[in-house]
Parts: C-alpha cells; structure tokens; sequence
C-alpha cells in the first residue's frame, strides 16, 4: 500500500478524467465524491473505480453530454433523466433541486432514471445534514445478490443511506442491504484477503470464505434484509424507472451500454415539526445519550452511525489516504 496526500490525489483523479474528456464540472464533482469515500476508509467506492469509469466512457457506457433534465411532476415532486451520465453528477444535482426546493415546501422527492454508479450516497446525506434537513437515499443496482433461500443472483446490492442534523453531530447511516457490497469482495481480491464465508456464495450457492471464488453475495439478516433490499427496489427501479433487478445494465459486463439505474432522494425540513434549535437540541440528546450507555469493553464508547469513518478522515487527511501499489501506478501514470 502507498499513502498519499488528499490534494496529490484529487488533483491526479481529477486530470485522469479531464483526459478522457470529462468536462471541468464534472471532473470536479467525481473527484470530490470520490475522495470523499476514500477518505472515510469506503475504499471500495473510491478511486478504485476511476479505471472503470474510464473504460465505460471509451465504450460508450457513460453519457458525457447528458442534460440531467428535471421534470418537475409537483411542487415537492421531480423526476431526472440521467441519460446515462454519470451517476455522481446527476445524484449532486438531484440533492442540489432538493434543498431548494425544501426551503420553499417543507419536502422535496426526486427521483432519478437512466442513472449511472454514484457512488458513496453519504455524500449526497451529507449535503442534507451541512443545510439542517434530514434525508433518505435509495438506489437499486445490477444483480449481484441471491434472494432469500435462492441459489443465484437476482437483486443488486441495493443501499441505502439517511442523514439527521444535530446540534454538534450528526447521524449518517450508508450501507448495502446485501451482507457486504460487491465492492468489499473486490477490495480483498486486491488485497489478497480472506472473508468470512456468511459474505458471499460460489457459482453453485456453497458458502466461501475466498473472494476469488464467491460470485454472489447474500442478503444482510437473513430473510429480513431480503424484504428490505426488496423496498428499496419498490422505491426506485419500480416506482421511476420501470427496470429492475435482473433487467439492469451490468456494471462489470455491457462496458458499452448506459446504465439503467434509479435513484430514490426524499429531503425533509424537519423545522416544519419543531422549532429548528429543538430538534437540533433533541438528536444531539440522543446522540449523547447512546454515548453514556456502556460499551461491551471497558474504555470504549458506543460509536454513532457515521462516526468512525469521520474520524477515519481526519487520520487519512493527517497522514494520506492509502492505494494499493497497481491503483496508484494507474492514476499517477507510473
């Protein structure tokens, strides 16, 4: 592993894609996100995927001249076509409509179809919690899952991901309604690592503890992951873009075709309910008081949805973000 600075690294990302013909914009608005995971140890959606993006664009599997035209259906309600543009742009631009528009309404839902990989979504939650909203994100993506008692893929990983202001903190959920995202299996494939073998299944449904050899990944919790991942898919393949599970472009195979994702971003003003510097006060009661509660090992403290991969940037920030050797070769052009 190599270490690297943040800024050596943004602005390596960030020519990497101006040389594929990524517009500054757009460059910028990748590079951020995905430094942002990076930063919080999320490597799987980090820089990894800047060689992927890439090959997508030279194969025409990413739109570099989509509109991210937003059709506003109601007052609270809009639906974006990404036509195939990147996933980071468009989710940026949806949550930007979003805190506008619940300023003015209170709510604010805008769906995204013809959506690309976004990457990181606490990103997008992120943006909610720095303007005092509370938010909800949800996204189907590509088979890579089996279902409940089945032997085969049929579901994508599908995230999900929210985010509640508080007074100092905040609170920031993100994670795959799989047991691990696809992107953890191939983080240790890079890595030479083993998993545990309750992560994924071989081609014939046999648990395996080598990602060389798991194909699949399984539901988080059994049976109740599986009736949430299928929320998730309700929410955004069957609700915006009438394309689901094991109808999507596939992330890793069709390099030549746009994705077909959706994309589910539901914004709350929770001043509607309370006096802003209340709810404020009361999160950061609860907050504090998961703290107080004791912690199976002495001198630990209970940790809260999103705060050790906070403290994980602070580390990297201080001391560099650290690439595998052939990822860093890629980017740096060695």
């Amino acid at each position: 592993m190599i270490k690297v600075k943040a800024k050596e690294l943004m602005d390596a990302v960030y020519n990497k894609f101006k040389s594929a013909g990524v517009s500054n914009e757009q460059a910028s608005i990748i590079t951020d996100i995905l430094l942002y995971a990076d930063l919080r140890g999320i490597h799987s959606h980090g820089v990894l995927r800047v060689e992927h993006y890439i090959e997508r664009i030279k194969l025409g599997g990413i739109n570099l001249n989509s509109k991210f035209d937003i059709d506003i259906k109601k007052p609270s309600f809009a639906l974006m076509d990404a036509n195939g543009g990147f996933g980071h742009v468009a989710s940026q631009y949806a949550m930007e409509w979003a805190l506008e528009t619940v300023e003015k309404q209170g709510i604010a839902l805008i769906g995204i179809k013809n959506n690309s990989h976004a990457g990181s979504l606490g990103y997008y939650n992120k943006m909610a919690i720095d303007k005092n909203k509370v938010s909800l994100i949800m996204v189907n993506t590509d088979p890579c899952v089996i279902p409940f008692g089945g032997k085969r893929s049929f579901f994508g990983t599908n995230p999900i991901s929210y985010g509640f202001p508080a007074k100092k903190d905040f609170i920031l959920g993100d994670m795959a309604t799989s047991e691990v995202s696809l992107g953890r299996i191939f983080t240790a494939r890079e890595n030479n690592e083993t998993v545990p073998s309750h992560w994924g299944v071989d081609e014939n449904g046999n648990s395996s503890s080598n990602p060389h050899e798991i194909r699949y990944v399984v539901p988080f919790g059994g049976v109740k992951g599986y009736l949430i991942m299928t929320m998730v898919e309700a929410f955004t393949g069957l609700l915006f873009g009438q394309v689901y599970c094991n109808n999507l472009v596939k992330m890793y195979g069709d390099m030549d075709k746009k994705r077909n994702l959706s994309t589910f971003i539901l914004v709350i003003d929770p001043a509607v309910y309370n006096d802003l510097d209340t709810y404020l006060d009361t999160v950061q009661s609860f907050i504090d008081d998961i703290r107080k509660e004791p912690a199976l090992k002495e001198g630990e403290t209970i940790s809260i949805p999103g705060e050790r991969k906070e403290a994980c940037s602070i580390d990297y920030l201080k001391n560099g973000i650290p690439l595998p050797e052939h990822i860093y070769n890629y980017i740096f052009n060695k």
